[in-house]
């Protein structure tokens, strides 16, 4: 029962933040209740990623807090979330500002994870097969930067918009490659991850399903300065994240019940004793 305290707080810290952003969508009028005849589709999906994505960041970040001691995206989410209150956002900047969070607190999710895993004050390391699989994701996750970075992100870059700039290009290009390199950790490493470790297949199947329609027309229409795709992938791979995690989730449940995972556990406690094996040159690089 203990070993479930970082579950039940990390879905209570989920809940806390999906009100949060709720509470900021009505008053800023992005989210309108009662809804009325008019509703579409699209609102639907937004209204869905206003919730559904912050309570993905905070049982996650609430989790990670818990279990391993990484604390900088808590810290960052309060920070996102204290943002709007400060600063007087508008609902276009709020919708913005909660989809762009999601990539960001995932990649200062993983440099804390990475700097605490090389300095060995990890709490609670995964075991040989969990950084195995935290490494391998984390490669998928890089190599679609790249493609995505080439394909898509410099022609992007290089099209003249006629439009002054905020920032230096080359920040506004590094500010983009980042958010890129975040939403590649959720979208692309997660299933990839949970694949390796746990052998799931749904999240793998809706991802490739996805990569199909990616490659053929949505970094195309990027490269060429599409705005609706822009926009789309905005919200769309936060949510896809939200939606490839929680099918994960459901999988690993069923195949939990059915009895797949019981040698897993009495091999893997979650406390990195994995028979005294070490894990030496990965990514990660900590001796288990």
């Amino acid at each position: 029962m203990l070993r479930d305290r970082p579950l039940r707080a990390s879905l209570a810290g989920g809940l806390l933040a999906a009100v949060v952003a709720g509470g900021y969508g009505v008053a800023t009028d992005v989210i309108r209740l009662p809804v009325g005849p008019g509703f579409l589709p699209g609102t639907l999906l937004l209204y869905a990623a206003l919730v559904a994505v912050p309570f993905a960041l905070g049982a996650g970040a609430v989790f990670l807090g818990l279990r391993h001691r990484v604390v900088l995206p808590l810290v960052a989410l309060v920070g996102f979330a204290a943002i709007p209150a400060a600063l007087g956002w508008h609902g276009g900047l709020l919708v913005v500002g909660v989809l762009v969070a999601a990539p960001l607190v995932a990649v200062v999710a993983l440099a804390e994870t990475l700097v605490r895993a090389r300095l060995g004050r990890l709490a609670n390391p995964p075991s040989e097969r969990g950084y195995r699989a935290l490494s391998v994701g984390v490669g998928a996750a890089a190599v679609y930067t790249g493609v995505f970075a080439v394909r898509a992100a410099l022609p992007l870059w290089r099209i003249d918009t006629g439009v002054p700039s905020r920032v230096p290009p080359p920040v506004d290009l590094a500010g983009t490659l980042l958010y890129v390199l975040g939403a590649s950790l959720l979208f692309v490493g997660v299933p990839v991850a949970l694949n390796r470790r746990f052998g799931l297949l749904a999240p793998g199947v809706g991802l490739v399903a996805y990569l199909l329609v990616d490659f053929v027309f949505v970094q195309p229409a990027v490269a060429a300065g599409s705005g609706l795709v822009v926009a789309l992938l905005l919200g769309g791979w936060p949510t896809l994240s939200v939606l490839l995690t929680a099918a994960g989730a459901v999988e690993w449940w069923l195949r939990k019940r059915r009895g797949d995972y019981e040698s897993d556990d009495e091999e893997d406690d979650g406390n990195g004793d994995d028979r005294g094996l070490t894990v030496e040159g990965g990514l990660f690089g900590d001796r288990v």
